[in-house]
């Protein structure tokens, strides 16, 4: 790890579902720290579900639309070994960065550019 390069994790155990969550979640925070270092992920879970937030997009979401909690739904159900966690992982996340005008592989500090949702399907958008 680069000097300038710091990762903190958090870990709090709970009964036995939340460490297997948990160990899971801490699995891919490791897979995104390697594939696309230095951009600012938050792997988590919440009713089993994993939930994929890239905090500079959250906070650009929320500073455009004026909705907090920009987040993104792993499908479980794609989480069975090892080689699939990993794929999947990569490519999801991948595509969340290309959508935000991000690159792939190493972030250079560049703000995401927030797509125009003014004609999606929730027309509570402004």
């Amino acid at each position: 790890m680069d000097k300038d390069e710091r990762v903190v994790k958090v870990i709090e155990f709970g009964d036995a579902d939340e460490v297997s969550d948990m160990e899971l979640a801490m699995y891919i925070g490791d897979i995104l720290q390697k594939e696309y270092p230095s951009h600012p992920w938050v792997v988590s879970f919440q009713s089993r579900g994993l939930i994929l937030r890239h905090l500079s997009i959250a906070s650009e979401v929320q500073r455009v639309i004026g909705r907090e909690g920009f987040a993104s739904l792993l499908p479980r159900e794609n989480m069975t070994t090892p080689g699939e966690i990993r794929k999947n992982v990569v490519r999801f996340a991948g595509e969340l960065l290309e959508a935000f005008d991000l690159p792939r592989g190493p972030w250079d500090g560049r703000p995401p550019k927030v797509p125009d949702w003014r004609n999606g399907q929730d027309g509570n958008f402004k």
